[in-house]
């Protein structure tokens, strides 16, 4: 799975969990408290059935009350005193007189049918006098108070207050405010994402694209893409990889001039090698065909030989030495020298089979100087100092100073 599909899935997935944990958790402390399951309707009967009358409430529910105690029929007589009670506590409010299941009064904002259909049961003991009730869309609280008239006819009077508050407005538009969240919510998601992308997924999806270079041998081709807007761990890993990009690009570069100097040093020593071969094969031929045929001829074609040879064993310890030091396989003794006596002794040795060769120290008033060194390589490059110096310096020139060389 991607990346991208990861955040995306973990978004979506954090939305969810939060809604249903926050579903969960009113869910549970509502039925807690109500014991019964928390729609939206019965929390709106619950919390206003335990909510406390307002005033206006209060005393209209008294003043009807008192007269259908005293005299109901008064309900039922159209008088001015009843029209005009009725009006004052109908600025607030809303009032129905019921007789039987007729509704003989209701107030003008009400609906006569939604009221039939709606109204509460006659319940002669008054033991459930408070409810909601729905009428033609709308949700109102009442209280209520039954009673009988005269003739022992059931009535009931109905005092209507209609709630606007968030269980109401939850009933009509719950459903356009929940599209409206998870709307908001995509469109959270899609720009967490879009950053996410932006910031993460196309810079690494760059660093992936330059590695796939790198694997195909493109490494001086391959520029990687800054973007100044990825997140910090993402920039210091495209500064690692471009530093790691520079890093093979060099080491390419000196792998290239190292097996050019490995290939011109093989051609060099099989031009040195070919050099004793065809003397000591010319000399050996020389002596099969009786060329010398004096036993003075024979010893020095046969010293001649012997110098070629040595000559040539030479050379193929130098290729054995190169071959040791491209697979890293020399090993080194490393002991403490005294350099002093160590030139003196090289000197010596170097002379005896160039007595020509004068060797001229600089060394009074200096003190002794040690160094650790591995004795055999070191005789070696001293040899080949020595070597070369007679070999391509002037004659004249040809000398060893001990102070230039530690």
């Amino acid at each position: 799975m991607t990346i991208k599909k990861r955040f995306l899935i973990s978004y979506i997935g954090g939305i969810l969990i939060a809604w249903l944990s926050l579903f969960a958790i009113i869910c549970v402390v509502l039925y807690v408290t109500t014991g019964t399951i928390p729609t939206p309707n019965v929390l709106y009967r619950t919390l206003t059935q335990q909510r406390s009358l307002s005033k206006e409430e209060e005393e209209a529910y008294i003043s009807l009350r008192n007269i259908a105690k005293k005299d109901p029929e008064q309900l039922i007589n159209p008088t001015q005193q009843r029209n005009d009670l009725l009006q004052r506590f109908e600025e607030s409010l809303g009032i129905v007189i019921r007789r039987e299941q007729e509704i003989l009064y209701y107030s003008e904002e009400l609906v006569e049918k939604s009221l039939k259909v709606h109204f509460p049961d006659f319940d002669k003991d008054n033991l459930e006098t408070r409810g909601t009730m729905d009428n033609a869309g709308r949700m109102y609280r009442y209280v209520k108070f039954d009673f009988y008239y005269n003739d022992l006819v059931p009535g009931s009077i109905l005092i209507l207050k209609k709630e606007s508050n968030f269980f109401e407005f939850m009933t009509k538009w719950g459903a356009v405010v929940i599209v409206g969240i998870l709307f908001i919510s995509g469109l959270g998601l899609f720009f967490l994402n879009h950053l996410q992308k932006k910031t993460i997924i196309i810079p690494l999806e760059n660093l992936g694209e330059g590695m796939e270079q790198i694997r195909e041998g493109q490494l001086a081709n391959y520029t990687l893409e800054k973007n100044s807007k990825s997140v910090v761990e993402v920039k210091q890993l495209a500064e690692a990889f471009e530093k790691m990009q520079k890093r093979l690009v060099e080491s390419k570069m000196e792998q290239k001039k190292l097996e050019q100097n490995r290939k011109e040093l093989v051609a060099n020593i099989s031009h040195d090698l070919k050099t004793p071969i065809t003397s000591i094969i010319g000399y050996v031929e020389g002596l099969i065909d009786g060329v010398a045929d004096t036993t003075e001829k024979r010893q020095k074609y046969l010293k001649i030989i012997h110098s070629k040879s040595l000559s040539l064993d030479y050379l193929v310890e130098e290729l054995f030495l190169y071959s040791k030091l491209d697979a890293e396989a020399l090993t080194f003794n490393f002991e403490k020298i005294d350099v002093n006596n160590f030139l003196v002794h090289l000197t010596e040795e170097f002379q005896l089979g160039k007595p020509q060769v004068n060797f001229n120290f600089a060394t009074k008033h200096i003190p002794a100087i040690y160094t650790l060194a591995d004795r055999i390589h070191l005789n070696r490059v001293f040899n080949n100092l020595f070597e070369n110096s007679l070999n391509y310096g002037k004659k004249t020139e040809s000398f060893i100073n001990r102070n230039s060389c530690f």
